[in-house]
């Protein structure tokens, strides 16, 4: 009788472990149902968040290069990028660095304007773009990247983590364009199709 009783409870405790994974997907199904009816994600919230952390970070940024202490950290950066070693013989160590605040500056006001024009916001996030591609390029060519106290890799130093941001900010500038190219096209074609129609009635 106890053999018995103990098959079925085995027999019992082997469907409920198989109907797990059928109640986690349903559970998972009214979670995204719920989630999906949120004003949230209906809305354009990410875009304009994306946007306006975008504006914040170009103009928090651009302050720094303004300050002697910045210029200097940055000189490990610019002298092993591809894309603007050039900054430093052209400029100096002051002028490479304001010449960087300025362009965040002009980035962080187009992106801003990008709000209410999209053409502008089309500019802005190219600009964007043209940022990060200059700063991701220097990941490869980066001195020290690799904590020595600790080992070296995948011990990383702190410069280097800080480079390793820039391919987040670089998707976003990338999901930007691609809205504000978009946005910028429907408007363009929305007059035209008015047009259109007036003349068809």
């Amino acid at each position: 009788m106890n053999g018995t009783g103990g098959a079925y409870s085995t027999i019992e405790g082997s469907r409920s472990l198989g109907r797990l994974p059928y109640l986690a997907e349903h559970a998972m199904d009214q979670l995204i149902e719920k989630l999906s009816k949120l004003a949230v994600v209906r809305s354009d919230f990410d875009y304009h968040f994306v946007r306006a952390t975008m504006v914040i970070l170009f103009l928090v940024f651009g302050c720094q290069k303004w300050f002697d202490y910045e210029a200097h950290a940055l000189v490990p950066f610019i002298s092993h990028g591809p894309l603007i070693f050039w900054l430093h013989p052209l400029f100096g160590i002051r002028g490479a660095a304001v010449f960087l605040g300025i362009a965040e500056w002009l980035f962080g006001i187009l992106m801003f304007l990008g709000f209410w024009n999209k053409r502008i916001g089309v500019i802005a996030a190219l600009g964007s773009c043209a940022t990060y591609v200059s700063t991701v390029t220097i990941i490869p060519f980066f001195a020290e990247a690799w904590a020595a106290p600790a080992g070296g890799f995948p011990a990383a130093t702190l410069p280097f983590l800080f480079l390793m941001k820039d391919i987040v900010l670089l998707a976003a500038s990338v999901y930007l364009l691609k809205q504000d190219i978009l946005r910028a096209s429907g408007d363009a074609r929305a007059p035209l199709m008015e047009t259109v129609r007036r003349q068809a009635t």
